[in-house]
């Protein structure tokens, strides 16, 4: 219910003007266009099986931070900031003091953030020094403070402020069926009929039979909806006439409207986006909307209840105009926020600082420490490179520790193949590539050591195993048989229940079906007919030369050098994928780890190599791996390929690396507290762990540079690390893809993180233990309420401490300015990121450290918490 303060009282809301319900907006096309706009606002999120982070506030990218989150509180109860005391108990503490404050205040200033000019330190000091309140420790305690900003809502909201009801959620609860079923991925026995129509045209259909809100008090509604247009567009134009809307509420209004349904409108948002990729419309956004506002202007008509919209839109016209300049209480909020980023760069930089003689140091060219092997070493044991991820930070550091003879680097898990990996005996794949962006091929899992006949029998047994386990499944869950079976085999499933409360872990492995136990490590995605696919052998030159040169090897192999993807391995978890490679859309990066090694291992690709100037060493050889990132064991792959001659290099990397992976876990054991590390490989077989890993909580930095710029220095799990040598990029090109993909991945995620720990009612997903997984494709708090589209609370709080600290994402890339500049110059939607406060962005030339303004301008910086020159 909105804050009576704002709430309008009952005889100014209420008015006896209504229009003609017959008349129709005469600015059809300007509505059309607001609709566009609004529709850009929400980001979409994905199904369950292929969940990846997304920003939720990545349609506000042309906006400055602060002005979007000023703009939204108008019209939303949206939160961008911690609370006060969250900052209070940093400065309690020393992780954060005066002098970042202060450098704060001045960054904000420099900025030119509206305002800012109006505080001061003391005045923030002022503000962390009065009486605290208590934190939450749990979701359900999470509540926003009355918004006093707020000058819009939506008419249910109105409603119920001004007639003590509910409408909201009852208006909620019945989307939420509705959307439900139409999306049905396979869950539900009984599937909707209408599945095949647009959202709006289905739930008009179906509403002309459902009695359900005439039973809750709305009569005449089945006769309300026969009224509608079957479409939703032309069904949104009539309704926004009958609401009586000024136009200059219109975008507002929508825009109100969808935050009210976050979760499903985002899912609406990710139909559009694969209708249109498949070159089809799709409407349901508008849809959505559209039905949330039939049930809003049925229940008007049934209370006689008018609202006077002129009213509301001179309020919050002027409300509008006051967000442009922040109140001073506003603006000390972010100046906390900009002083905790303040602390976490200076402590950062002040870390890589140390490692300036190494990686910046004097004898080096430009800066730049060389990483060229002396003509006299052997090459090293192992070049092993990792996803990005901020979980392989750990890892790498403490292999290169158990063994100098292995090297680390960074790249995307997708490994540079966009691929779609189709399972054995499946005709449908699962796009590993980042979202950003199409898979632009199939990629075949077959088994390689065996014919295609024999691959056929294979597939065959797996189909029909699988259908033998469906039908099993849809018997237990018929509504004929569901009680039958219980009372006939519930007994046997006790040892089943016990097995798992116990922690073990199934024996079954669903991956394997229909694959004999002999042949199971040779299942893997084939690179053969690759031409036929529509991968020409120009096109696998291609990938193999951009694959080497995003990763910065060109010279001086190993004799392995290791592709390592990353995949997680947890029980009861719907929201798997979010743990597993994002690079990969949410899906395992074995795939794509093995592709890669298969493809450089080829001769005639390796010929066609030295044609463009990398020369791969005849003893080099290409090896896959995955990280498992719950239990930080690494699983190497294709020993049957891999000559005899590197069988005893592959057994003493496979030694140092179980070595690395007990050092990890040691470490991690702060974070997640056990008996010993024994209890990390626990928490990936136990069904009713909430917190098997911790996922990426804790990110806060993207840092692209020789890894010389960061060995040795323990980032603390959080920082996304990519491998980058200016001097091997001439003309930049690698460093373009680097800031356009992966630092915008990195940000997305970011923001996914802050958003659901600022704002867990809006962005979160409440607690695990009370999810369901709804229409096989999301997720329910409970049994009703809005799709849950973030992360939920125990990803990112233990229960006494937040695990994730919200801070946007700092990237240090370790280029020349100029070269930054002229990526930013060619790609506006980057730059926008940076100038409006999304990302904040350092670059590391030379000796010196500079900072890009909001203004766009680059400043020097130290890792000292002093006050930035102007350069």
């Amino acid at each position: 219910m909105p804050p009576t303060n704002t709430t309008p009282t009952k005889t100014e809301s209420i008015t006896h003007k209504q229009p003609s319900i017959h008349e129709a907006p005469q600015t059809l096309g300007v509505l059309d266009s607001i609709i566009q706009t609004v529709e850009q606002r929400i980001s979409p999120v994905w199904p369950l099986k292929d969940y990846v982070a997304v920003n939720p506030y990545a349609g506000f990218a042309k906006q400055e931070f602060l002005a979007t989150r000023e703009y939204l509180r108008t019209l939303s109860d949206l939160e961008f900031f911690m609370p006060v005391d969250y900052y209070r108990q940093q400065f309690a503490a020393g992780e954060l003091d005066r002098n970042d404050i202060s450098a704060a205040v001045d960054e904000l200033v420099a900025d030119r953030v509206e305002g800012a000019e109006r505080i001061d330190v003391n005045q923030v000091v002022t503000l962390l020094r009065q009486a605290s309140t208590p934190s939450p420790t749990a979701d359900a305690e999470f509540t926003h403070p009355a918004n006093d900003n707020r000058t819009l809502f939506t008419l249910a909201e109105i409603i119920d402020a001004d007639t003590d009801s509910d409408w909201c959620r009852s208006i909620t609860s019945e989307i939420s069926k509705q959307c439900a079923s139409h999306y049905d991925d396979g869950q539900a026995t009984w599937c909707s009929t209408s599945r095949d129509l647009p959202l709006f045209t289905a739930w008009r259909s179906e509403k002309l039979r459902d009695r359900t809100f005439e039973i809750l008090g709305v009569s005449g509604f089945r006769k309300f909806v026969s009224a509608l247009p079957h479409d939703g567009s032309a069904a949104l134009s009539w309704l926004m006439n009958q609401l009586g809307l000024p136009i200059e509420l219109w975008e507002d209004y929508l825009l109100c409207s969808a935050l009210k349904l976050p979760g499903w409108s985002a899912w609406t948002r990710y139909q559009q986006r694969e209708a249109n990729h498949a070159g089809i419309e799709n409407d349901d956004f508008i849809g959505l909307i559209a039905i949330r506002m039939a049930y809003e202007v049925a229940i008007s008509k049934h209370l006689n209840f008018h609202v006077a919209w002129p009213s509301f839109a001179n309020k919050h016209l002027k409300n509008r105009e006051r967000a442009a300049h922040p109140s001073n209480h506003d603006l000390l909020r972010y100046a906390l926020l900009k002083a905790s980023e303040i602390a976490y760069r200076n402590r950062l930089l002040g870390d890589l600082g140390g490692q300036k003689s190494a990686s910046l140091g004097e004898g080096s060219v430009d800066g730049q420490t060389s990483l060229d092997h002396s003509a006299d070493s052997s090459p090293p044991l192992a070049q092993m490179v990792f996803c990005i991820d901020v979980r392989s930070e750990r890892l790498r550091r403490h292999l290169e520790a158990t063994s100098s003879a292995i090297e680390t680097f960074g790249f995307a898990g997708f490994f540079g193949i966009p691929m779609e990996f189709v399972e054995l005996g499946t005709n449908q794949g699962s796009p590993n590539v980042p979202a950003l962006i199409q898979p632009q091929f199939r990629v075949h899992e077959e088994i390689d050591t065996v014919d295609a006949d024999q691959n056929s029998s294979f597939a065959t047994k797996r189909l029909n195993l699988r259908f033998m386990r469906k039908a099993w499944k849809e018997f237990q869950s018929s509504a004929i048989s569901m009680f039958a079976f219980v009372e006939t085999t519930g007994l046997l499933y006790g040892w089943k229940l016990l097995a798992r409360s116990l922690g073990w872990k199934p024996s079954l492995q669903h991956r394997f079906d229909g694959v004999a136990k002999e042949h199971r490590c040779e299942l893997s995605p084939s690179i053969d007919n690759l031409p036929e696919r529509g991968v020409t052998f120009e096109k696998q030159v291609d990938l193999a030369e951009s694959i080497l040169r995003g990763i910065g090897i060109l010279h001086d192999f190993g004799r392995l050098v290791v592709f390592c993807g990353h995949g997680s391995e947890v029980q009861n978890n719907p929201l798997q994928a979010g743990l597993d490679c994002g690079a990969c859309g949410g899906h395992s990066g074995e795939p794509n780890a093995r592709f890669a090694a298969k493809l450089l291992n080829q001769p005639h690709i390796r010929q066609s190599l030295v044609q463009r100037g990398i020369e791969i060493p005849d003893d080099t050889q290409f090896v896959a791996a995955l990280h498992n990132t719950t239990t930080d064991e690494i699983s190497f792959f294709d020993d049957h390929l891999l000559p005899s001659s590197h069988l005893g290099d592959r057994q003493q990397l496979q030694s140092l690396a179980t070595d690395a992976t007990q050092r990890t876990r040691m470490e991690r054991c702060r974070l997640l507290p056990g008996p010993d590390t024994n209890d990390v490989v626990r928490r990936s077989g136990d069904w009713s762990e909430v917190r098997p890993e911790w996922g990426l909580a804790g990110n806060a930095a993207f840092i692209a540079a020789p890894r010389q710029f960061t060995q040795s220095v323990s980032l603390d799990g959080r920082s996304f690390l990519h491998s980058y040598d200016y001097r091997n990029d001439r003309d930049f090109t690698v460093l373009e893809q680097i800031m356009t993909a992966p630092m915008v991945v990195a940000n997305w995620i970011n923001m996914q993180y802050y958003a659901s720990t600022v704002d867990p009612i809006h962005f979160g997903s409440g607690n695990k233990t009370v999810h369901n997984v709804v229409g096989g494709f999301g997720i329910l708090s409970g049994n009703g309420g809005d799709l849950m589209s973030g992360l939920p609370w125990q990803s990112v709080h233990d229960g006494k401490h937040y695990q994730h600290h919200p801070l946007r994402l700092l990237a240090v890339l370790a280029a020349p300015r100029d070269a930054i500049t002229s990526v930013l110059e060619k790609h506006p939607n980057v730059a926008e990121l940076i100038s409006n406060g999304w990302i904040h962005l350092v670059a590391a030339e030379g000796h010196r450290l500079y900072r890009y303004t909001e203004q766009n301008t680059w400043e020097e910086t130290t890792h000292n918490p002093t006050h930035p020159t102007a350069v």
